[in-house]
């Protein structure tokens, strides 16, 4: 696929170009649903378009996510995104991706909301599909030079606004 990239862009695994923080569920113990600690979002089930409605939160979180990561669905289903607005303890059925050196968090949420149709076929499990930390370190990336990600994500912020 490198060879069909334009000049300057280039194929790299997520590994090199964002941390990866899979969830853990926390105790049932320390679950609320009147605010108290931080939201918990478990799974999809939670998604909106582009932010996660909090409906849970944890006093006690195992894994968190910071404002700005991105959200992805790692089991049942595998591939759903949505970004982090705020502080949030992430379940066993989520990680989050925080991209480094400045990459956009808008312009990877993109890039993996395009791969979405793939990345559910690479899901694998009997009961219900998975995706590891491992497969998703080793996922490419067509990474844009900054200047070009910074564009990309403005014209698709301004053609997604008018949807």
């Amino acid at each position: 696929m490198t060879d069909d990239l334009p000049q300057g862009w280039v194929e790299v695994p997520l590994s090199r170009i964002a941390a990866l923080n899979m969830g853990q569920s926390p105790p049932s113990s320390t679950y609320n649903t009147t605010g108290q600690g931080l939201p918990f979002f478990q799974g999809k089930a939670e998604f909106g378009d582009l932010y996660p409605t909090p409906e849970k939160f944890c006093s006690h979180p195992n894994k968190i996510a910071e404002c700005g990561d991105i959200l992805i669905s790692v089991r049942a289903p595998v591939g759903p995104t949505n970004l982090c607005r705020e502080r949030s303890c992430i379940g066993r059925g989520l990680a989050a991706i925080r991209p480094h050196d400045g990459i956009p968090s808008h312009y990877v949420l993109f890039y993996f909301r395009s791969i979405e149709p793939w990345l559910t076929t690479q899901g694998t499990g009997s009961t219900f599909t998975q995706i590891s930390r491992a497969d998703l370190e080793e996922i490419n990336v067509c990474l844009a030079p900054l200047d070009e990600q910074r564009r990309i994500v403005a014209k698709l912020e301004k053609l997604l606004a008018k949807v």
